[in-house]
C-alpha cells in the first residue's frame, strides 16, 4: 500500500509530542531551559529589576509613556537574558533535533507504514 506524505503529516501531528518526548536528546535539550540554579533565576530576575529601576530613571514626564518604555526595556533585557542562557546550552538547537526525530519517523513510516511505537528506544 502506498503511503502519502499527507498521511504521514497527519500521523506526525497526532503523535509528535509522544515521539519527541521519547527521544533522549530532545528531552535533554528541553531540560536545559528549566530553571535549575540560582544563576538561572538571576538571569530571569534581571529583566524585572531593569524594568522597575527604569521606571524611576526614564526622563519622560508622561506617566503612561514612561511605563510603556519601561515595559519595552524589560522585554529587551528578557530577550538578552534568554539569549545568554541559550549560549550556555551544550545541545543542538531544539528545531534541529525535532527535524531529526521527524526524519527518522518518516523513514520508519516509509518502511513499515507506521510511526515508531512507544517501545522504540532513543
Amino acid at each position: 500500500m502506498q503511503h502519502t506524505d499527507q498521511q504521514f503529516e497527519n500521523a506526525w501531528q497526532m503523535h509528535k509530542h509522544r515521539l519527541l518526548m521519547e527521544d533522549r536528546e530532545y528531552k535533554e535539550a528541553v531540560g536545559t531551559y528549566e530553571m535549575k540554579s540560582g544563576a538561572d533565576w538571576l538571569l530571569f530576575g534581571i529583566p524585572v529589576a531593569a524594568g522597575i529601576v527604569s521606571v524611576e530613571y526614564i526622563p519622560i514626564t508622561h506617566e503612561l509613556l514612561r511605563w510603556i518604555v519601561s515595559i519595552l526595556i524589560t522585554v529587551v533585557v528578557f530577550v538578552a537574558c534568554v539569549y545568554v542562557k541559550s549560549l550556555s546550552n551544550p545541545h543542538r538547537a531544539i528545531s534541529d533535533i525535532e527535524a531529526d526525530v521527524k526524519r527518522r519517523a518518516y523513514q520508519k513510516y516509509l518502511d513499515t507504514g507506521e510511526l515508531p511505537s512507544s517501545s522504540t528506544p532513543k
